[in-house]
C-alpha cells in the first residue's frame, strides 16, 4: 500500500511539470427542437413573408434580435444613442450603445429581369432597413468566422403571402439554433464567431454587401464566412432527401476537405455536391467571395415550391436540416481547430 502512495504522488508530481495540453473543442449540434419552433414562427403568416421596408420584415428582424439577446450573444450592430440626461453635476450627458441591427438604406424599386426584359418594379422612395448581428468574443478578437443566412422573403403579392419557409426562414432558425448552442458553450472560441442575418438577399444580396462593406472584411480578420440559404426540403429528383450542396472557392481545398471528412463523421452521410462558387452570385456567399474571404454555402436543393405561396413549414424535412446542421458545426469545430 506504502509503494502504491509514492508511485501515486510521483506520477502527480510528474504530470504537474508537463505542459497543459489543449483538448480539442467540443460543442453540441442542435436538435430539431432547438430551431423547429423559430423556423415556425418566422415564416408564419404573422410575418408577412419578411419583405424588406414591410411591417412583417421589422417584426422578424426584433424577434431575431430577442432570440439573439436571449441565447446570450453580444451586440454587433451600430453604436445607438440610448438617452441624454443630467448628471449628478446636472452636466448633459448622452449614452450610447451597442445594438444588435445595422441599418443600412433600401431603395424601393428594383430593377427585374424577365425573359428579355427588364421591369422596373416597386414604388418611388426608400426605407431604413437592418441586418441583425450578434457575436461571440474569441481568445484572438482581431478575427472571425462569420455563419449567416437571409431572413427577407418576398412579402405579399396579389393577395397571397410568401411565406419563405425553406427560403429562408431555415437558414435563420439554423444559424440562431447554432448560436444558441456555441452561447450555451460557454468557452471562449479560437477567435471571434459572429451571427448574422441579412436583409435584402432576395433584392440582390444589399445586406451581406453592407456588412463587408463597412466593418472592416477581407481575408486577414474574416477566415470564412459560412452561408445556409435553404436547408430544409429537397429538389424532387432526390428521392433520398440526402443531397446536399456545399460550395467553395478553387483555393479552399482546406475547407472542401473540412466538408468531407465531417460529412463522413454522420451517423448517414449526405450524397455531397461540391461545387466552384466562382462566378455565380445566387445567395449571400457573393458579397464575401468579391472580397476573397473563404466560403462555404450550404444548400439542401431547390424543392418545388421555391417563390411560391406554398414554401410552408409543415412541409419543412426537420430531420435532414438537423443532420446539416450537425455538419455545419462540425465545420466550424474543424476550420476552429486549425488555427
Amino acid at each position: 500500500m506504502r509503494r502504491f502512495s509514492f508511485i501515486t504522488i510521483a506520477l502527480w508530481l510528474i504530470s504537474a511539470t508537463l505542459p497543459a495540453q489543449t483538448n480539442p473543442m467540443s460543442v453540441s449540434a442542435p436538435e430539431i427542437n432547438d430551431f423547429a419552433a423559430t423556423l415556425t414562427f418566422l415564416s408564419s403568416d404573422w410575418m408577412e413573408g419578411r419583405e424588406p421596408g414591410s411591417r412583417g420584415g421589422y417584426m422578424s428582424a426584433d424577434f431575431i434580435a430577442g432570440i439573439m439577446q436571449l441565447n446570450g450573444l453580444s451586440p454587433y450592430g451600430d453604436i445607438d444613442t440610448l438617452k441624454s440626461g443630467q448628471n449628478s453635476n446636472a452636466e448633459a450627458k448622452t449614452i450610447f450603445q451597442q445594438s444588435y441591427f445595422q441599418h443600412f438604406e433600401l431603395k424601393l424599386y428594383y430593377v427585374e429581369k424577365i425573359g428579355p426584359w427588364s421591369l422596373i418594379l416597386g414604388r418611388p422612395g426608400s426605407v431604413i432597413v437592418s441586418n441583425v448581428t450578434g457575436i461571440i468574443r474569441g481568445q484572438d478578437s482581431t478575427k472571425s468566422i462569420v455563419v449567416g443566412a437571409h431572413y427577407d422573403h418576398l412579402g405579399i403579392r396579389n393577395g397571397l403571402i410568401y411565406n419563405g419557409a425553406d427560403d429562408n426562414a431555415s437558414g435563420v432558425s439554423g444559424m440562431l439554433a447554432l448560436a444558441k448552442q456555441w452561447c450555451e458553450h460557454g468557452e471562449k472560441p479560437a477567435c471571434n464567431i459572429i451571427f448574422a442575418a441579412w436583409n435584402c438577399e432576395e433584392r440582390g444580396m444589399h445586406g451581406s454587401r453592407y456588412f463587408v462593406r463597412h466593418t472592416d472584411a477581407n481575408p486577414g480578420r474574416v477566415l470564412a464566412y459560412i452561408n445556409m440559404d435553404m436547408i430544409s426540403r429537397s429538389a424532387p429528383e432526390d428521392t433520398s432527401r440526402r443531397q446536399l450542396s456545399i460550395g467553395t472557392m478553387p483555393q479552399s481545398e482546406g475547407l472542401r476537405q473540412i466538408a468531407i471528412e465531417a460529412n463522413l463523421g454522420l451517423s448517414q452521410p449526405f450524397i455531397l455536391d461540391l461545387w466552384d462558387v466562382t462566378g455565380h452570385s445566387g445567395s449571400d456567399y457573393a458579397s464575401f467571395t468579391a472580397e476573397n474571404i473563404p466560403v462555404m454555402t450550404f444548400f439542401s436543393g431547390y424543392q418545388v415550391d421555391y417563390h411560391t405561396p406554398e414554401d410552408d413549414a409543415e412541409k419543412a424535412d426537420l430531420k435532414k436540416m438537423e443532420d446539416i446542421l450537425k455538419l455545419v458545426n462540425r465545420c466550424i469545430l474543424e476550420i476552429l481547430e486549425e488555427l
